[in-house]
């Protein structure tokens, strides 16, 4: 397992900024605890490591308590079956994005990004889907009917879908499958498009994606929605 550092005093100058925190404090543990506007004070530990674990949970929260379990880095993953295992021990992961968007709730433990979550939901009803599993905060795997292959999605969200940001999900998630670019007003460049061919993924919205599923190998690639 790799090691983590605590990010304590970065955290407690970034967290201070956010509109409903009244204040940071540093615990002797690394953990941070932030009090909120309205609501009861919360807990958190403030991590950095490249992939956050199962172990890394287990090791957190057996020392000492934490509501939230961040994961500073934004290059940085958090395997969704480490998230599970912190729900077990009345806790939760999350980004920090995901620490900043969802700090103005009561209990933000259970919450996930909001584009995400309506991807693995609309993407798990689909006729060929039998199961939609986060693998990630950000990708998942869709176990397909009648034995079609299984596909691995990472969900991005961008106005002008670059060939950049095609590297750079490529880089974050190198073994998807595809990348779903889940802003509805979002589109490819034709360079975006050309790098995902030769890439050997797919580079969708969700209403292709969707068409997509319907499909195995180079023609779920390649799909492109009738006119």
């Amino acid at each position: 397992m790799t090691a983590f550092e605590y990010m304590t005093d970065w955290f407690i100058r970034t967290i201070t900024r956010h509109d409903f925190v009244t204040s940071a404090s540093p615990l002797e543990s690394g953990h941070v605890l932030v009090r909120r506007m309205e609501y009861s004070p919360l807990t958190i530990a403030p991590v950095s490591v490249s992939f956050l674990e199962v172990g890394h949970v287990e090791t957190i929260l057996t020392s000492h308590s934490a509501d939230i379990v961040c994961l500073v880095p934004k290059s940085a993953h958090y395997r969704w079956t480490a998230r599970e295992r912190a729900y077990e021990m009345q806790s939760t992961v999350q980004t920090v994005k995901e620490v900043f968007t969802f700090l103005a709730k009561e209990d933000p433990r259970r919450s996930i990004d909001k584009n995400v979550r309506y991807a693995r939901d609309r993407l798990a009803q689909h006729s060929k889907v039998l199961k939609a599993a986060m693998i990630c905060e950000a990708s998942m795997r869709l176990d397909r009917v009648n034995r079609m292959d299984s596909i691995t999605i990472a969900v991005e969200y961008e106005y002008e879908f670059s060939e950049e940001s095609l590297v750079r999900a490529l880089n974050r998630h190198p073994e998807t499958n595809a990348i779903l670019n889940s802003n509805p007003n979002g589109r490819p460049t034709g360079a975006a498009l050309e790098h995902a061919q030769r890439a050997g993924v797919g580079l969708f919205s969700l209403g292709e994606l969707m068409g997509a599923l319907n499909y195995t190998g180079d023609a779920f690639i390649g799909y492109c929605p009738p006119d």
